[in-house]
């Protein structure tokens, strides 16, 4: 998925969903565009397409984490590694 191509995705108004590499974008209202259900405006958005096919591993990470941080999942990500670390140090100190 390109750049242009994503470009005429988003001015057809499509309903249908859009994969790149890993991630679904679709359309929501007001021009806002969901990307595994979180919402970005257009130029974030094409951002992120421009991120993901990247040749770079960091810029792919990158955007894969901005998504993951506006769908909650990074949320949570940090929640069960804060979990893990306790019962880690109370597991420690009982011994």
């Amino acid at each position: 998925m390109s750049k242009e191509e994503f470009q005429r995705w988003f001015k057809s108004g499509s309903t249908l969903p859009l994969a790149v590499k890993g991630h679904t974008f679709s359309l929501g209202r007001d021009d806002i565009v969901k990307v595994d259900g979180g919402k970005f405006v257009y130029e974030e958005a094409l951002q992120l397409v421009i991120m993901l096919n990247s040749r770079n591993p960091l810029s792919q990470l990158n955007a894969s984490v901005l998504i993951w941080e506006r769908n909650g999942v990074l949320r949570l990500i940090v929640l069960a590694l804060a979990v893990i670390i306790v019962v880690a140090v109370i597991a420690l100190v009982r011994r």
